[in-house]
C-alpha cells in the first residue's frame, strides 16, 4: 500500500482481545490505519471481519519468537508505508509460588513479556525514530511492586519498564517518544 503521510500507522501486538484490541479499534474509529498480530489465525480472522476496513491489517506471529516478532513489523511498514506508533501489549500471565512453578512457564512468561516487547521495539525503532513517533508498552502495577505468587509477571513488567526507561534516555534528542502504561486490574482474558 502506498504511504499516507496524513495517517498515524500504529502496530499493536497481542491485539485479538482485551486492551490490545480495544486499544486497535478506538485508533481505528480515530482514522488511523492499525496492523496487530496475534498467535490465532481465527482470533486474528474474527477481528477482521468484526472491524471490516481497509486501514486494518491482522498478521499471525508469535512476539516470543524473534524471526516472527520482526515479520509482524516489516509486513506493518511494507503494508502501509511506515510506522508512526508501536504499543507492545502482548503479555501472559501466571500465578504460583516460586517454590511450585516450573521453569519452563517461567522462561514462557519472559519470552512473551519481556523479548517479545525487545524483538519488536528493536525491528520498529528505524520506522519510529523517521517519523518521530512513539514506542509503548504496556506494563502493569505489578512492574513496580513484587506480588506474592506473580513473580515471573512482576519480573518481565520491571524489565520492560527498565528496558524502554532506558531506551527513553538514549532517544530525547531524536523526537521518539518512549512510555509505558501501568493500568490496575482489568477485565480481560489475562
Amino acid at each position: 500500500m502506498k504511504k499516507n503521510p496524513f495517517k498515524l500507522v500504529v502496530a499493536i501486538t497481542g491485539a485479538t482481545s482485551g486492551i490490545g484490541k480495544a486499544l486497535a479499534k478506538q485508533y481505528l474509529a480515530m482514522g488511523a490505519q492499525v496492523a496487530v498480530c496475534g498467535r490465532s489465525m481465527k482470533n486474528l480472522q474474527e477481528m477482521d471481519e468484526e472491524v471490516n476496513s481497509k486501514d486494518f491489517i491482522g498478521v499471525q506471529a508469535d512476539v516470543s519468537i524473534q524471526e516472527q516478532a520482526e515479520s509482524f513489523i516489516h509486513t506493518t511498514a511494507r503494508h502501509f508505508g511506515k510506522i508512526d506508533v508501536l504499543i507492545n501489549n502482548a503479555g501472559i500471565s501466571m500465578r504460583a509460588l516460586v517454590e511450585d512453578v516450573d521453569i519452563q512457564v517461567l522462561e514462557q512468561l519472559m519470552a512473551v513479556n519481556y523479548w517479545g516487547m525487545v524483538y519488536c521495539t528493536k525491528a520498529a525503532l528505524p520506522f519510529i525514530k523517521e517519523n518521530k513517533g512513539s514506542i509503548v508498552g504496556i506494563s502493569s502495577i505489578a512492574g513496580y511492586k513484587g506480588l506474592p505468587g506473580r513473580c515471573a509477571y512482576s519480573s518481565s513488567k520491571f524489565a520492560m519498564q527498565g528496558f524502554l526507561e532506558s531506551l527513553r534516555i538514549e532517544q530525547l534528542k531524536t523526537g521518539v517518544n518512549v512510555m509505558w502504561v501501568s493500568p490496575g486490574f482489568t477485565a480481560s482474558n489475562i
